[in-house]
């Protein structure tokens, strides 16, 4: 009865993080998905184990990858149409990394001052871009 319960929650909480609409994916990528609401694809990611790298997509984590880094998402305000919207991220050219930290509050500039800027998520529609969120890291303690 156990088993049954937590193949339960977990499928659950694959479905309330949006996986079951997770489009298809390149050898390398990986899908993490927010409590807040930040669905995002990151394709460039700095991993520690790259046996990840070519897992069928439901199976590849960034936390298995990369075990020794916690990840924070920070979503940007966006339509209601776009929240559930899939982004595809990735890592930061220094102009772009220069920008954000100089348009981002100081408060929260300041909280993730310590924090590895690991990549910018962009939802693409209409031929326009659109700033989906921000993705930082900080290392497991």
């Amino acid at each position: 009865m156990g088993f049954f319960a937590w193949l339960g929650l977990a499928i659950f909480d694959q479905y309330r993080g949006g996986f079951f609409s997770l489009p298809d994916i390149p050898d390398g990528a990986y899908p993490l998905s927010f409590k807040n609401g930040l669905r995002a694809i990151v394709l460039d990611a700095d991993v520690s184990d790259h046996s990840y790298d070519q897992n069928w997509k439901y199976f590849r984590h960034l936390s298995l990858a990369d075990p020794d880094r916690r990840y924070l998402g920070f979503p940007y305000d966006v339509p209601a149409w776009f929240e559930d919207t899939w982004s595809f991220c990735k890592k930061p050219t220094t102009e772009e990394a220069n920008w954000i930290q100089n348009q981002m509050p100081k408060s929260m500039r300041d909280q993730v001052a310590t924090a590895r800027f690991d990549a910018v998520c962009i939802i693409e529609a209409d031929g326009k871009k659109i700033l989906r969120g921000l993705i930082y890291s900080v290392p497991d303690l």
